[in-house]
């Protein structure tokens, strides 16, 4: 981490930003006009509007056709909407946009067919340098359960093929595996790498063996399969190789009208949105979150809430209490539904060495990182784990002091039917990403039964217990599940409760279904709260941040199903078109 850290204090922006609103006159030309439109702008002073002027990069005025086009001058640009709908820019509450950047470059997660995966490696490798490994893949993970379904539908099981694929990557190692681990491939020039004989890869001594199955393909499996290999893998991919992987991700990120992010990567990659905005390509703010146990590193730099700068953010940290649905991780009151003996398990920061649980432990971080000045944001999922972080939250006042700390509850995915109420008196931010609802029913009741999941992505009991409902995606998603950046498919899910298919037919447990208005609000001024920044973000207001998307159909009015079929037309980030589609 760089030791030196440019500051500039949130209430001070907020006072350069607004005394740019108050100086505005009508003698004072926009740089950038939108008119003719529906502009939805979150802001309850003023709901709807028509046209933005934009000068400077912020929100100059907000309001009638008339008004802003007296806004112009021979240099203003000036776009017309021709009615199409306009709502701040999506804030997307929880990425992990290094692993998104790598999952773009390659996932064969919901590859079906050989052909399929050949193209998907030939992409790939026409992008590499040579000597690149190609990693990941994640292939099967959608067998069990085709994408769209709702827990009936299965696939023929698929396997890749390395054969198909060795003359192409003879330049490059490559190392695949299924999205469980239990199967790898690796063509001829990895098997090399890792000192194997690509004739005959065995290694009993290492607990791995080739077998081939009746089909005649070809995986490596056992337990010394994964450190073998990583021994040899090198920690990171080269600088050049995660700029590229960046500026790849940037531009799927502008494309669904996203415009800032809450980001948990590694610090490289930080480095490189510093040197990204630095040469003024950075299309996207970031809200970095640090893990929890680097708390004093962050308070020893004099990093609170609100360091940085519009662009960057710094101040906040994310822990992890347990696992997660995908692997049956998550913590549970009671056993798995699928598995008696499994109620999940505690994350690192819960247990010692040998994996027992330490009572306080992670309380401790908690305690010592609010101190310093730092937000908490903390992982919970099943209900055990969201009762006791709540329990922690309550002892957090308790030694602490209440304030205003905006505690971020994050998937906040299964909550016990007692606990609901907590989340408001406790002032939580849930910290939710409504499309794992679509993608997860494929498996949930099986796995913890009809009765548990009346409690699952509850977004209704959320909001009717007074916390605060903010939305986002977990971009790419787990080892088990693919969660795109788009957020129609967010807001889909929150309003229908339905696969992308539209199942099951009225909703999964419909009475948690919200309004589109709320989701929208849950999707842009909510995260600005969650990240103490509403006074800069979040909605059309003049003296914000000009950050807008537009899109082609008026969510507001069309069926839930259509929200699936709404593009976006234009991202605005910072007064400047960073998207356009054409």
């Amino acid at each position: 981490m760089e030791t030196k850290l440019k500051r500039q204090p949130f209430l001070a922006l907020v006072s350069v930003v607004l005394t740019l609103a108050s100086c505005s006159t009508q003698e004072e030309a926009a740089d950038l006009v939108f008119h003719n439109g529906t502009v939805w702008t979150v802001d309850a002073q003023n709901p709807t509007a028509e046209a933005v002027a934009i000068k400077d990069g912020a929100f100059m005025a907000v309001g009638s056709d008339e008004d802003i086009v007296k806004l112009r001058d021979a240099n203003t640009q000036t776009i017309d909407l021709k009615g199409k709908f306009v709502v701040p820019g999506f804030n997307d509450n929880h990425v992990h946009f290094a692993s998104a950047a790598r999952f773009l470059e390659f996932n064969i997660m919901k590859v079906s067919t050989q052909e399929e995966f050949v193209n998907r490696v030939r992409e790939v490798v026409e992008a590499l340098p040579a000597d690149e490994w190609i990693l990941g893949g994640y292939w099967g993970a959608y067998d069990a359960w085709a994408p769209g379904s709702s827990g009936d539908q299965s696939r023929e099981p698929f396997t890749p093929n390395v054969d198909l694929v060795e003359e192409i990557t003879a330049d490059h190692p490559m190392f695949i595996w299924k999205f469980d681990r239990s199967e790898f491939i690796a063509n001829a020039t990895a098997l090399k790498a890792v000192g194997l004989d690509p004739e005959n890869p065995q290694a009993r001594d290492l607990q791995i063996f080739q077998y081939r199955k009746s089909n005649g393909l070809t995986v490596l499996r056992g337990d010394g399969v994964r450190p073998l290999f990583e021994s040899k893998i090198p920690k990171t991919f080269s600088h050049e190789r995660r700029l590229q992987q960046t500026r790849r991700a940037l531009a799927e990120i502008r494309k669904h009208g996203v415009t800032n992010i809450s980001d948990m990567s590694d610090d490289e990659q930080l480095q490189i949105y510093r040197e990204l905005h630095e040469a003024g390509d950075l299309t996207v703010r970031v809200h970095f979150r640090y893990p929890l146990e680097r708390w004093r590193e962050l308070a020893d730099q004099g990093i609170q809430i609100g360091s940085g700068d519009p662009w960057i953010r710094l101040g906040s940290l994310k822990g992890h209490i347990d696992g997660i649905m995908g692997n049956s991780t998550a913590r549970f009151f009671e056993p798995y539904s699928h598995d008696p003996d499994n109620r999940g398990r505690w994350r690192k920061l819960m247990v010692d060495d040998e994996g027992n649980f330490v009572e306080g432990k992670f309380l401790k971080y908690m305690l010592d990182a609010d101190k310093a000045g730092l937000q908490l944001t903390v992982h919970a999922i099943g209900d055990e784990a969201n009762h006791l972080l709540l329990n922690y939250l309550e002892e957090l006042n308790r030694q602490n002091g209440k304030k205003d700390r905006r505690f971020r509850l994050v998937h906040a995915q299964v909550i016990a039917p007692d606990d609901f109420k907590r989340l408001g008196e406790l002032d939580v931010i849930a910290e939710v990403q409504p499309f794992h609802l679509s993608d997860d029913m494929r498996w949930m009741e099986e796995r913890i039964g009809y009765e548990r999941c009346k409690g699952a992505y509850a977004f209704q009991r959320i909001i009717d217990s007074g916390a605060t409902l903010c939305f986002g995606t977990d971009w790419p998603g787990t080892a088990a599940a693919e969660y795109p950046i788009n957020p129609m498919l967010g807001m889909y899910a929150a309003v229908t409760r339905q696969t992308t298919t539209g199942q099951p037919e009225g909703g999964w447990f419909p009475e948690e279904r919200i309004s589109i208005e709320e989701a929208i609000k849950a999707y842009t001024y909510h995260t600005a709260y969650a990240n103490f920044e509403e006074d800069i973000k979040g909605s059309i207001t003049a003296g914000k941040l000009a950050d807008m998307t537009v899109l082609s159909r008026n969510l507001l009015e069309i069926p839930p199903e259509e929200i699936l079929e709404t593009d976006v037309l234009y991202t605005v980030v910072d007064g400047k078109i960073v998207y356009e589609r054409l």
